[in-house]
């Protein structure tokens, strides 16, 4: 979502609604929220109700609201396809 398009910002949960929505959800149905910025994606995906990874540059600590932590997109991907398998 663009934040100027939708009229909000992130963290504002508006904004992870209105990109639910986009996909034919709601923020409150089990979804991700993928970042690195601990305000705006972490703090602001928890608030919406999402489960939060925190993707580590080595710049920042993890923000302890950060439900995981990877190194990167494809680390973060592979841990929503685990999490959403069977067992």
């Amino acid at each position: 979502m663009i934040s100027g398009v939708e009229g909000v910002a992130k963290p504002d949960g508006r904004l992870f609604a209105a990109g639910a929505a986009a996909c034919g959800a709601s923020p409150d149905g089990g979804g991700w929220m993928v970042g690195d910025d601990p305000e705006k994606d972490i703090a602001g995906g928890r608030g919406a109700g999402l489960t939060t990874i925190w993707i580590d540059h080595g710049h920042a600590p993890r923000p302890a609201e950060a439900d995981h932590a990877v190194t990167d997109v494809l680390a973060a991907i592979e841990l929503i396809e685990r999490s959403e398998q069977p067992g």
